[in-house]
């Protein structure tokens, strides 16, 4: 008789306080473990909240083998809370993800076993010894090479509207606002580009994301990679399958006009540049040396002119923010043309060093964990800016994003992208990403109320004064 496995994807209580890909992309790591686990033993369950929510009434519980819960650091309450459940119903759960990996102890507060860093060089082992009734509270995955990483061909994939491919992992640059390259390694790994084709090949959606952290990699080594792949799926495009694709970068992609060309003819038309400032001395504090090589401007326009709209992505609260930074950005990104935006705030996630050090000066704002960890989600100020109140920090951000985002302002944005780009393909999906932006205002305000709620009860909690009485008078 086959044992039963469920993989679950959790998502935050507050819809509100998600991340953006959450429901939209499917849970790529709980798609893989999928296919490391040999279905002539298991029967497998896959469970994103980010489209339904999870019943654990409904899932038979007493014929549960094994749980595995995936988990971001916004979505560790929500882990928690399932883990718990599931485990008082007698079912052993294994966390893994980013947060797990980094707060193993924490995790195993709730769950029966962590599996730390990538899952594909464990996974087998982890089913054994559940099968032997030895599961281990810790395994330790590290970084292995990709080229054991199967090609994903599940049906579960196709609900959803974007498609998503991974095709390396790691990042050598360690910047302070980011946790990539202590959970991924420093090291560039790439998988087999044959592996690449096939599954671009398999994926049903025409729209997909390739969620690499750096697409280019680092280096000469990266830069042929990058080639060689788009050489790739130009044959592709030529042999039917025709997709149109997204994927992230470091601005000096923007100077290599041999592999723009190649990744226009290989279907991209969308790529995002992680800026975070427009200010050199912000890029130094964050550790972005990359940041610092060529032109902002000249690079995000000879992008656009290889037909390649550019996601300008920005953060905002450093410390070395000036007064100006929303008004700078605004400018340089009506200056530059960019087609499309991001605009966050700095976050400080477990693992990096920027969380090291707002938590070791006391400047954390929310610190009742787990529950407060669904805070941490890119969007919500979960830390004391220097030079900025936490109030007048959204409120700035709104007023960026409304200066780009009007209705006159899109129309015109839109007609400026297809004459940068002469791509309607790209022209359209840019429109697509800044009507996202736009309705990101209900968001942004939400925040604000939430924000001037606490105020209002920390004002109450400590102000100890009377109040008047209504027909009496001094």
């Amino acid at each position: 008789m086959k044992k039963r496995l469920v993989l679950i994807q959790p998502k935050p209580e507050d819809k509100r306080l998600i991340t953006e890909s959450t429901g939209r992309l499917y849970p790529l790591g709980l798609l893989i473990i999928d296919a490391l686990t040999p279905k002539e033993e298991w029967d497998v369950q896959i469970i994103d909240e980010g489209k339904e929510r999870l019943n654990i009434d409904a899932l038979s519980v007493e014929t549960l083998s094994l749980a595995g819960i995936n988990s971001w650091t916004n979505q560790a309450a929500r882990a928690y809370q399932i883990a718990s459940a599931l485990r008082q119903r007698g079912v052993p759960v294994i966390l893994g993800g980013p947060h797990p990996s980094v707060l193993s102890s924490e995790a195993l507060q709730y769950a029966d076993s962590v599996c730390v860093g990538e899952a594909e060089g464990v996974w087998s082992t982890i089913l054994d010894d559940v099968t032997k009734g030895t599961l281990k509270p810790l395994y330790h995955g590290g970084n292995p090479s990709l080229d054991n990483v199967p090609i994903l061909r599940s049906s579960f994939r196709d609900k959803y509207g974007l498609g998503s491919i991974q095709t390396a992992r790691g990042c050598p640059y360690d910047c302070a606002f980011c946790s990539v390259t202590s959970l991924n390694g420093g090291t560039i790994r790439y998988r087999p580009i044959p592996d690449v084709v096939e599954e671009f090949r398999n994926i049903k959606q025409k729209a997909v994301f390739v969620v690499d952290d750096n697409f280019i990699g680092s280096g000469r080594a990266g830069r042929e990679r990058a080639l060689e792949l788009c050489k790739a799926l130009a044959v592709l495009r030529k042999q039917g399958v025709r997709k149109y694709w997204g994927t992230q970068a470091t601005q000096n992609l923007g100077q290599d006009n041999e592999v723009l060309e190649w990744m226009y003819k290989a279907g991209c038309r969308l790529v995002l540049f992680g800026l975070e400032s427009t200010n050199s001395q912000v890029i130094k504090d964050m550790h972005k040396g990359i940041n610092t090589l060529g032109n902002y401007k000249a690079h995000i326009q000879n992008t656009q002119r290889h037909g390649i709209a550019v996601i300008a992505s920005f953060i905002f609260g450093s410390d070395e923010d000036p007064p100006t930074v929303f008004e700078d950005t605004v400018r340089f990104i009506k200056e530059a043309r960019v087609a499309t935006q991001n605009l966050n705030i700095a976050c400080p996630l477990p693992g990096t060093r920027l969380f090291e050090e707002v938590a070791r000066a006391g400047r954390l704002r929310y610190t009742n964990f787990p529950i407060d960890w669904e805070k941490y989600n890119l969007n919500q100020l979960v830390f004391d800016p220097k030079n900025f109140s936490p109030l007048e920090l959204y409120r700035r951000r709104k007023w960026a994003e409304g200066q780009l985002s009007g209705k006159i302002t899109l129309f015109r944005r839109t007609l400026r992208t297809l004459w940068d780009t002469r791509s309607l393909s790209a022209a359209v999906i840019a429109l697509g990403w800044n009507l996202q932006s736009g309705s990101r205002a209900k968001d942004y305000q939400y925040q604000i109320e939430l924000l001037e709620k606490e105020m209002v009860a920390e004002l109450m909690a400590t102000d100890t004064t009377p109040l008047p009485i209504k027909g009496f008078s001094e």
